[in-house]
């Protein structure tokens, strides 16, 4: 470290005279070398400086012991969050302030006493803007006091009431649906027809994309089946222990509210592994307040995902107010602290790892209990729920299939890709299977034969004969029915048609029906029409007909 000459250059001659005054040395002296040189003789003799530390205030001697635990450096960030900042105060404001006297923080108190400094340190090969203890000062602090960490919430009171929404394994199900829509065009379509907003689906296929199921085009991976063929239990805890290791995945970026930019390395995965770290402190099934446990964070790692420089250099707005740039340490509560409910709100919950809660009559106030499961984690094999997925599907002879959330999860990705998605949600979908449907199957390789087998596995009652051959027939025969709407137009005579057809409007004109009855492509009404006028014909539309089909 830095010695005490290094830390003191740092202070101009009224701060220097100040530190002289709490060492209780009387500096007649306005040279600045020349105070320096007293304070570097009579700060570190033993006797001093034992009465001077003795006299600190109990926060300012525990802040000392922390860095001294911490080979005698920390982060000016950490220790800033810790113990709070120095005001950059000129000459005239510390003559008016006199933080010496009136300090803000424990920072300050440290400072005006000379026990730390602050410079620019190598650590670990780069230049780390630290607080530190100077080395003289370092060797008279007396042993580091037998304490263990505080990590620890107390719990609520078991007869507080809680509105509680419990926490549930629908990831699996909409991951499910995602990947089937995924194999669609027109998946955005599809996926707009279910209950569950476009900004969460969104939200599921980056998180998707981070685990590997999803490339970054979108297309399924070799993961994809095997997460889908994973009993549920063990799916849930695959998923989320690929979430806590990946380095891609950004919940910064997803935070509601807010929006942030930055050219800085995101520490996402050891940002929540430290939150999981305190969180393993808890106890499965007590119910916590959310703010306690922010504040927890803030206490014992409050650089856990910003760090120096990046409290002012990341682009931090609300949506509703981005004129206002948020920054600076005083913004820990709305990034780190948003960034933490968020985890633990919404993440965790959709994981089945967590139950949250208002209270009932305050619901400015969140809680949350952990599950047992959350403490398993760390055990690949360990189920997060004991949910069996063996329900058969419902299949009716005419191809309407209902599949529940208890169908397997294979099954219902494979079938929804052979039949039209009619009301679809994550506990049910209804689908049909359609001549068009079948026809989008073998455009991507999917064979009726494929579809046969996979019916007669999972619908309740095997395979229907009446749907069976007509799966077979359509596949010897191709469609053999169809409903369509057409406008149709009957004319008096076949003379006034064939002079349409001679007219600028035959291109309109399609498919006959009998000698004066013709089909009008879509769109060609209005053209017919003015050619008929033309001709000098007067038309009467039907349009109960024409509304009808």
């Amino acid at each position: 470290m830095p010695n005490l000459a290094t830390s003191l250059r740092a202070f101009d001659i009224d701060q220097l005279q100040q530190i002289a005054a709490i060492w209780g040395l009387e500096m007649a002296e306005e040279d600045k070398n020349s105070l320096l040189l007293t304070l570097e003789l009579h700060i570190p003799q033993p006797e001093l400086f034992s009465a001077v530390f003795e006299q600190l205030p109990e926060p300012a001697r525990q802040a000392i012991f922390a860095l001294k635990k911490n080979d005698g450096k920390l982060l000016w960030s950490t220790f800033v969050q810790l113990y709070g900042d120095i005001r950059a105060l000129g000459k005239t404001l510390r003559k008016k302030e006199q933080p010496w006297a009136f300090p803000t923080s424990i920072s300050e108190t440290l400072w005006y006493h000379g026990f730390i400094g602050r410079d620019f340190l190598r650590v670990e090969g780069d230049l780390q803007e630290m607080a530190y203890i100077p080395d003289e000062l370092s060797q008279l602090l007396p042993s580091v006091p037998d304490q263990p960490q505080k990590v620890s919430l107390a719990p609520l009171s078991p007869n507080v009431n809680l509105e509680v929404s419990l926490a549930c394994s629908t990831i699996l199900d909409e991951a499910c649906l995602l990947l089937a829509a995924l194999r669609f065009e027109n998946s955005q379509d599809l996926l707009a027809k279910t209950t569950v907003s476009l900004t969460r689906w969104a939200f599921l296929e980056t998180l998707l994309q981070a685990v590997g199921v999803l490339d970054h085009e979108k297309q399924l991976t070799n993961l994809a089946r095997r997460f889908l063929e994973l009993p549920r239990g063990q799916a849930l805890n695959w998923l989320a222990n690929q979430w806590l290791i990946s380095t891609t995945f950004h919940e910064l970026f997803h935070l509601p509210g807010l929006q942030i930019q930055t050219n800085d390395l995101v520490r996402s995965a050891s940002a929540r592994q430290s939150i999981v770290d305190l969180l393993s402190a808890l106890q499965a099934g007590n119910w916590y307040c959310l703010d306690d446990f922010i504040e927890l964070v803030k206490t014992t790692d409050p650089d856990f995902l910003r760090q120096q420089e990046e409290y002012f250099s990341w682009t931090v707005f609300k949506e509703e107010t981005p004129q206002e740039i948020i920054s600076g340490y005083e913004s820990w509560a709305q990034v780190e602290g948003t960034l933490i409910a968020f985890i633990i709100l919404r993440l965790l919950p959709w994981l089945a790892l967590a139950d949250v809660g208002t209270l009932k009559e305050d619901h400015s106030q969140s809680f949350f209990r952990l599950k047992p499961a959350f403490f398993e984690l760390n055990e690949p094999n360990a189920p997060i729920v004991n949910e069996p997925e063996d329900a058969q599907i419902n299949l009716t002879s005419t191809g309407k299939i209902i599949m529940t959330d208890r169908s397997p999860r294979l099954a219902r990705y494979q079938i929804a890709r052979f039949a039209t998605w009619l009301e679809v949600s994550t506990i049910s979908g209804t689908y049909q299977i359609t001549p068009g449907s079948l026809s989008r199957a073998k455009e991507q390789g999917l064979l009726p034969k494929h579809l046969i087998t996979l019916l007669r596995k999972h619908a309740d009652g095997g395979l229907p004969p009446v749907l069976f051959e007509a799966i077979k027939r359509w596949e010897s025969d191709g469609t053999q029915a169809s409903l369509q709407t057409q406008t149709i137009l009957r004319l008096s005579s076949p003379e006034i048609l064939q002079a349409l057809r001679e007219s600028p409007a035959a291109h309109w004109l399609g498919e006959s029906l009998g000698p004066t009855t013709v089909i009008i492509k879509p769109a060609g009404e209005k053209a017919v029409l003015s050619a008929l006028s033309s001709l000098g014909y007067l038309t009467d539309t039907n349009e109960s007909e024409k509304n009808n089909g």
